[in-house]
């Protein structure tokens, strides 16, 4: 994904422009029609899926795209970027500044994550990494936390129902509500843990593809609530519960 940083941090730029736009023209909320997910797609969602497949292909970026809204479209590559153009779209229409651009490039699943790219798009920062080359921030390597902490710093997508092996004794919960900025900062070493599980809790593909190797890059451990590692393919249909960790330990059913 190095190669291809810069590129997309100008998209970054180009999206954080756009949806500053659409919120002094009063045009940020409504809905548009229905995604390839199966949910319906917001004006914000759109907005930023135009512009990041437009610049693609202006920029003849050697890859198939899969993202939200649009679905897969076949440019006869091997490789794939899979997008989710606007994580955290109900904090952007909102302006709760905690949404990002999600990128990975892989083959046909999880296993063959090769790079990913994440940006903030509320403050600009950035996160990146490649295969076997580890995960930075704006250009700064970082890891997964290896710290002793007073309490478990923990993201989850539940109020109520978390399972019991993630009940730890002194967590400190927080529900933040955009997947791949929660578990980039898994990668960061900001927290322990990331979990979205329970029966209507399920992630697609598009909105953790990126984070997942930005967390396994960082020395942590992405898996399902089979605490199995995670392996998701293209489809938009698919969707599975995810936890991502900085140790397998701090998961095991022990607790």
């Amino acid at each position: 994904m190095n190669s291809h940083n810069d590129i997309f941090i100008d998209i970054g730029h180009e999206l954080m422009e756009a949806i500053q736009d659409s919120r002094e023209r009063g045009t940020t909320l409504g809905t548009t029609g229905m995604g390839a997910d199966g949910t319906s797609t917001s004006i914000l969602d759109q907005l930023c899926e135009d512009i990041i497949i437009r610049r693609i292909i202006e920029e003849d970026l050697p890859y198939n795209i899969v993202s939200e809204e649009i679905g897969k479209v076949n440019r006869n590559y091997q490789e794939n970027l899979v997008i989710d153009p606007l994580d955290g779209t109900f904090n952007a229409e909102n302006e709760i500044p905690f949404y990002s651009m999600s990128v990975a490039i892989m083959g046909e699943d999880f296993n063959n994550l090769m790079g990913a790219f994440v940006m903030d798009l509320a403050s600009g920062s950035y996160y990146h990494a490649t295969r076997k080359g580890g995960a930075y921030k704006n250009n700064k390597k970082i890891n997964v936390s290896g710290k002793p902490r007073s309490a478990f710093i923990i993201s989850t997508g539940l109020v109520g129902g978390i399972p019991e092996y993630l009940m730890f004794p002194k967590g400190r919960f927080r529900i933040l509500g955009c997947a791949s900025l929660e578990m980039s900062l898994v990668a960061e070493g900001v927290f322990d843990l990331m979990a979205y599980v329970g029966e209507k809790k399920a992630i697609r593909n598009v909105d953790i593809a990126a984070s997942t190797l930005l967390v396994r890059e960082a020395g942590g451990f992405v898996m399902n609530e089979q605490l199995k590692d995670l392996n998701m393919g293209l489809s938009l249909l698919e969707k599975s519960q995810v936890i991502a960790v900085s140790n397998r330990d701090l998961v095991v059913k022990k607790h």
